[in-house]
């Protein structure tokens, strides 16, 4: 293509004004239509250049149509009459057809060739293969019944009849009972570890019914200019609720109580008292926060347990169903920033709900069940009887209040707050 001199005056978005993207003009405007169904191959019966001359050019010839085939190996089917397929059931194979449908026998056609393998000669490197042929016929565990069966024997001191009856069973599983209370003195693997002191391990059947949440936050959330010990009697009465500004976003509210409520609520750790219906809690707004909830009906989320050391009882476990991550809001009257008029919360307790109470019902009867798929009980009347004891747990804790703080415990004020959260009430 010869050079072309562009004058001076001609602007670059008028010389790009309507320009197609092709070298010549195109004669023919009209785009086709897509192909309604894929390319099949299909008989033609008739010749092809009966009403015209046709002569495809070079660029047609040497394109490739992808074609998409049908699963019959290029064989064509009479789609007319498809009982010319059909096969009769009782006709006779020719008995060269009947040997190529025959079955060989693997060991026997390996055998030899597995001998081959399995000799070691000692005045022979033996040769490594790096492929999966080779350890095909690795005779690894060659006589590995044996084997067992001989360690067995020695380490039961040849004591054959052993776990043959019922007996001799029963026997073993109550062994086994007695030696799970033989109390630990050493480290399975280190001998020079000693436990300091030994705990029992068991569900938190108390609280298990409450569900409890993570809460992480960006930043430490204690209060400025107060010493450590006021800071920590604060941070573990606070509480996050769900709130909803004036243009309708939603966002994490952090409260804390104010010195009335901390020096009631101090009051009431001391002496022992559990609040009740008419008693009130101030709480004031500290911080704001943006929030990212992850639950167990996430995929990938990682299931997190808390532990509870109670003094004379043993260590118990709860587990975590949700984690929420709190970052910090926009200051409010700043750029971009949103004024909240919440600024106080009014905390009153009352007895739970039935939603609530079934829903708490239905997390401790869940571990209940675990706990007797784990005994493998398939007794009828045991499982009756665990039923009316989760049932009984189940009255004696609906006497909780659902408002009530442990000042001991932050996970449970957590739980509290997480369930406010998720839930239900948001203001």
């Amino acid at each position: 293509m010869p050079p072309t001199i562009q004058n001076s005056g001609t602007k670059k978005k008028d010389r790009d004004k309507g320009k197609e993207g092709f070298v010549c003009n195109v004669k023919y405007t009209n785009t086709l239509p897509d192909i309604p169904f894929d390319a099949k191959f299909i008989a033609y019966p008739f010749e092809a250049n009966r009403f015209i001359q046709y002569k495809p050019t070079s660029l047609e010839k040497n394109y490739k149509h992808e074609l998409l085939t049908e699963p019959d190996l290029g064989v064509t089917i009479d789609l007319i009459n498809p009982e010319t397929y059909d096969i009769d059931p009782n006709v006779e194979l020719d008995p060269a057809d009947e040997k190529l449908l025959e079955e060989d026998l693997a060991p026997q056609a390996d055998k030899k060739r597995q001998r081959q393998h399995a000799k070691t000669v000692s005045w022979l490197r033996k040769t490594e293969y790096i492929s999966t042929e080779y350890n095909r016929f690795q005779q690894s565990s060659d006589m590995a019944e044996t084997k067992v069966g001989y360690s067995s024997k020695k380490k039961n001191k040849g004591n054959v009849e052993l776990y043959k009856d019922r007996e001799s069973q029963l026997e073993a599983i109550e062994a086994s009972f007695e030696a799970a209370k033989k109390p630990i003195t050493r480290h399975y693997s280190n001998p020079r570890l000693k436990p300091v002191e030994i705990l029992p391990f068991f569900p938190d059947f108390q609280f298990w019914h409450m569900p409890c949440a993570h809460v992480i936050f960006d930043t430490e959330p204690t209060p400025r200019g107060k010493s450590e010990a006021a800071t920590v009697d604060e941070m573990s009465l606070g509480m996050i609720r769900g709130m909803e500004d004036e243009s309708g976003d939603q966002f994490v509210a952090y409260f804390l109580p104010n010195k009335d409520t901390l020096e009631k609520r101090k009051n009431e750790s001391a002496g022992g008292t559990e609040p009740t219906d008419s008693d009130e809690y101030l709480y004031k707004l500290a911080r704001e926060y943006n929030w990212n909830v992850k639950n167990k009906a996430i995929k990938g989320f990682e299931e997190n347990y808390f532990f509870v050391f109670r003094e004379n009882e043993g260590v118990f476990y709860n587990e975590l169903q949700t984690r929420v991550r709190l970052n910090k809001r926009r200051g409010r009257g700043g750029a971009g920033g949103v004024s909240s008029s919440v600024s106080k919360l009014l905390v009153k307790n009352r007895e739970p709900t039935e939603n609530e109470l079934r829903l708490q019902n239905a997390r401790l009867v869940q571990l209940e069940n675990v706990a007797q798929e784990e005994d493998n009980d398939e007794e009828g009347d045991d499982s009756d009887d665990n039923e009316n004891n989760a049932d009984n747990e189940t009255t004696i804790n609906e006497n909780k209040n659902d408002s009530q703080d442990n000042d001991d415990d932050k996970d449970k004020s957590g739980s509290d707050s997480g369930s406010d959260l998720f839930g239900s009430d948001s203001d």
